[in-house]
């Protein structure tokens, strides 16, 4: 009999309480074990997949899949990591929990021990949830609550289907974060999205330098004119500089504004008198 090693908060949840060692265990054949069609998790790393193999080879396979029977054959419900590594390290048989499982909860339940183990990206993580409300009629509450989650992540994740496919290929494939998708997600017009995502990953921003860009790009450039006023308000306010010898401050454009000559004491204000009066003091 297998024992029963190292279960999480995940597997456990799967597990029906109540039920004998018996009724639990099983080993099955690898080849009467088929993929889960409501799978949220659509990558799984090759690399990873042969480290796992290796520990398999060396450990056996620790924690058992879940699956549910239908006709013939088992389909998965936890454990498609598990499952693959251990076809790679050449094993016939491996450990599985068999649970009578609608169809229905079938998405939800492979949903639950994937997040609880934090193993979807984001995007895997919003197809899940837009499946769940469609499939199973959830609103975000109801998911929120069958799930540990706010309605407010649920709904950010969702959102995120709405970015071009390129930019959710990027979150996929970890060059962009989901921080970094929150940023985009405010933007208007799939083109803009994708040149800054683009810009994002060559550049390898870090999500705030992301903001900084975003917030960078949405002040208004001044046009030809203003461009002109502005070049000639700070030349202007550096020549008087020069010649009252103290920092001056021109607010506004060639044709209105005001112009502030700041002072530190009593010295400098003198200074400033004498430069724009050509008089030594008030008296005289």
């Amino acid at each position: 009999m297998v024992k029963r090693l190292g279960l999480g908060k995940g597997l456990s949840a799967l597990i029906p309480e109540g039920a004998n060692e018996e009724q639990k265990f099983v080993e099955l054949a690898i080849q009467q074990i088929v993929p889960n069609p409501d799978q949220p998790r659509h990558q799984f790393d090759a690399t990873k997949l042969e480290e796992l193999a290796q520990s398999i080879r060396a450990n056996g396979v620790i924690q058992p899949l879940v699956v549910t029977k239908r006709g013939s054959q088992y389909v998965l419900i936890a454990g498609e990591r598990r499952w693959r590594a251990a076809q790679l390290a050449g094993f016939d048989k491996i450990p599985a929990v068999i649970r009578d499982t609608p169809e229905g909860e079938m998405l939800t339940l492979a949903l639950i021990e994937n997040i609880q183990r934090q193993e979807l990206n984001p995007v895997e993580e919003a197809l899940a949830y837009k499946n769940l409300i469609e499939k199973n009629g959830f609103t975000q509450e109801t998911l929120a609550t069958q799930l540990g989650k706010s309605r407010t992540t649920i709904s950010n994740t969702v959102r995120l289907l709405k970015l071009p496919q390129n930019v959710q290929d990027m979150i996929e494939d970890g060059s962009l974060s989901f921080g970094h998708a929150k940023c985009l997600m405010g933007l208007s017009g799939n083109e803009r999205i994708d040149q800054m995502a683009q810009k994002c990953v060559q550049n390898q921003w870090s999500v705030r330098e992301l903001e900084r860009q975003l917030i960078k790009e949405s002040k208004p450039k001044a046009n030809k004119q203003e461009q002109a006023q502005n070049i000639f308000v700070e030349k202007a306010a550096l020549a008087m500089s020069r010649s009252v010898g103290s920092k001056i401050v021109i607010r506004g454009t060639e044709k209105r504004g005001k112009v502030v000559i700041p002072y530190k004491n009593h010295e400098q204000l003198q200074r400033i008198f004498e430069s724009l009066t050509n008089q030594a003091s008030l008296e005289e």
